[in-house]
């Protein structure tokens, strides 16, 4: 654990998925935010945490949902699902719902993780239990204490609106029989994500006093480099997409510069070797938090990357 800060952040997974909680200390007492759920099991568990917040007289000041892919919005359903989730213990929610029919039936027409039908559940359960709902775009601003505020940098509005008829199917792990050398890797070009679901993914940072953290779902890089931000340093970088090669760039490392990564991928193919090139390019020994089953942990094939990983499992508490 790292004790530094005013930041404390939990993770509510150790899949391969994302749901991470963040306490933070505003000006008028804690302030909790809530970002993804990721599957059905680790919301059940989340809720015990979330609990123990409201017997202690907080609550989940805003619920992040990122985008509807099922490793991030079946979480959230199971907590929406339970009584002690209502108006008084949850501040707002942040959440853009599915906006295009004609996108809608594309994805269901194919073979995809994307929880459209999930999202509209949760929807349904934010409007009966009558939970302030935001939709949040390129430009919006979320103040949640006088020091605390979560900026949105992507999707933008263009991304939202848009219909997506067509996209690629990729495997955003890397080949079994594929070794890592951090020089070839770095010469591979990559072109870039373009699920529908993805690149509509909500990228917030979240200021609190002098600390930014960045949490990017499994948004892309064209869509957040395209914010009107200048080179932002931020204590912590949330990877987008578990670390998938379609998702990251040498742009987008260097527009936030960072010491402390965090990737959701716990698969032996996960995150991706590209991505971990790039970091240890740009951000030599820095920290990355990956979950228990990932690669990174192999001593055998880790040896010579010049990165400190770190494993987390459910409810790791990291100071930031």
């Amino acid at each position: 654990m790292i004790m530094t800060g005013n930041i404390e952040l939990t993770t509510l997974t150790d899949s391969n998925a994302d749901s991470f909680l963040l306490k933070l200390f505003g000006t008028s007492g804690h302030k909790h935010i809530l970002i993804d759920g990721g599957f059905k099991g680790d919301g059940r568990k989340a809720l015990k945490q979330i609990e123990g917040i409201l017997e202690e007289g907080g609550k989940i000041d805003v619920v992040i949902l990122t985008h509807v892919d099922k490793d991030h919005v079946n979480g959230l359903l199971a907590l929406f699902e339970s009584d002690s989730v209502n108006r008084e213990s949850i501040g707002k929610v942040v959440f853009n719902v599915p906006h295009s029919e004609a996108e809608i039936k594309v994805i269901k027409e194919k073979s995809t993780q994307c929880g459209y039908q999930e999202g509209n559940t949760l929807l349904g359960l934010i409007i009966s239990k009558d939970i302030d709902l935001v939709q949040a775009h390129q430009g919006c601003s979320i103040e949640i204490d006088e020091n605390i505020i979560i900026d949105i940098l992507s999707p933008t509005k263009e991304a939202l609106e848009a219909n997506h008829d067509n996209w690629r199917d990729t495997n955003i792990g890397h080949d079994e029989d594929e070794e890592y050398d951090k020089n070839v890797l770095l010469t591979k070009k990559y072109k870039e994500d373009d699920k529908p679901q993805n690149l509509s993914s909500i990228v917030c940072l979240i200021t609190c006093d002098e600390q930014k953290m960045l949490f990017c779902g499994d948004s892309v890089p064209s869509q957040i480099l395209s914010a009107d931000i200048e080179c932002t340093p931020v204590t912590l970088f949330k990877v987008p997409h578990h670390g998938s090669k379609y998702n990251i760039s040498k742009e987008l490392l260097e527009k936030f510069p960072a010491v402390k990564y965090l990737i959701p991928g716990n698969r032996s193919s996960y995150p991706n070797y590209y991505t971990i090139a790039l970091i240890e390019e740009n951000s030599k020994h820095s920290e990355v938090f990956v979950p228990k089953g990932s690669w990174v942990h192999s001593k055998r094939r880790n040896n010579e990357i010049e990165l400190n990983f770190s494993e987390y499992e459910f409810g790791t508490k990291v100071k930031l």
